[in-house]
């Protein structure tokens, strides 16, 4: 958003100083106190993601007279926590509302676009017979239902996927290119089971690669990894352009680049360019991230 709009955008956690790892137990309470924000005008993105706590602190957090801007979805998953702010703010007809409901020309192209607005509707996705009878052959090959009732073809259809079978539709490299997502964090197809089973098949035990265990969890150099607590103090430099700050936030995404056994560090890559070391006590702060849940998928 900040390349976007030339002006400094800030999670809603980092902007009212909220969320830090030692505060985590205090912040469910409509009491926490938050700072003031000195603005004109504040625009908020992804509402669908803000709960009854995070909108009270919001709201306190405003002066009088401060435009408030709320932008979001209402159509995805609700927030985690409790309350449906957007949609229930939409529902109230009590503020001014616009819908953006326009496909425009390109995006008419995706069957993403159109498979996502069928669902909304309560309909099925595009079959191959509707588009040949619709005449729109044009249409990207950007979606693919697959069909499976049993759980253990299912896994082998995402393994299968994952391992290279999306080259003939562009150059898919898993670590670069491809994110798995599911409903649910337990069972054989959930965040965790899948995160073993993917780690094996795609980033195997090696000499090559050095290891540190954390109670079941074994990371690897090389793995897929995401920041699941909002860490303002932990140090981070980028190299292009050469840049510091402090500050790694809950659904950053990276990569373990070196375990240092003598240093007892973790050095991560995140995919904006950050690279930040982790003491081994801190890496409760981080899971893996080869499959993650919709929510966290939703940044939320």
């Amino acid at each position: 958003m900040t390349e976007t709009t030339g002006e400094e955008a800030k999670t809603l956690h980092r902007l009212l100083e909220i969320g830090k790892v030692e505060e985590e137990s205090k912040i469910q309470s409509v009491g926490y106190e938050v700072a003031p924000l000195d603005a004109d005008i504040v625009i908020i993105d992804e509402v669908s993601m803000v709960d009854v706590f995070l909108m009270n602190y919001l709201v306190k957090a405003l002066f009088q007279g401060t435009k408030l801007i709320l932008v979001g979805d209402s159509d995805q998953l609700p927030s985690v926590g409790p309350g449906s702010i957007l949609k229930d703010l939409i529902d109230s007809e009590q503020v001014k509302t616009i819908v953006l409901n326009k496909i425009f020309r390109q995006a008419a192209k995706s069957k993403i676009i159109l498979n996502a607005h069928r669902a909304n509707e309560g309909e099925m996705f595009l079959s191959k017979a509707e588009i040949e009878e619709s005449n729109q052959k044009d249409l990207k090959e950007d979606f693919f239902y697959i069909a499976e009732t049993n759980q253990e073809k299912m896994l082998s259809q995402v393994i299968s996927l994952c391992k290279g079978r999306l080259q003939n539709y562009g150059n898919y490299d898993f670590f670069q290119n491809i994110q798995v997502i599911t409903p649910t964090k337990k069972g054989m197809l959930g965040t965790k089971e899948l995160n073993k089973t993917l780690q094996k098949h795609l980033n195997p035990e090696s000499d090559a690669l050095l290891e540190k265990k954390v109670g079941d969890t074994i990371y690897r150099e090389k793995d897929r990894i995401m920041q699941i607590k909002n860490n303002y103090d932990i140090f981070w430099e980028k190299k292009e352009p050469y840049e510091t700050g402090t500050g790694v936030f809950n659904g950053e995404l990276g990569t373990i680049l070196e375990i240092d056994e003598e240093e007892k560090t973790v050095t991560i890559q995140f995919d904006d360019g950050k690279v930040s070391w982790y003491p081994f006590q801190d890496l409760d702060q981080i899971e893996h991230a080869y499959s993650i849940t919709i929510h966290k998928a939703q940044r939320k």
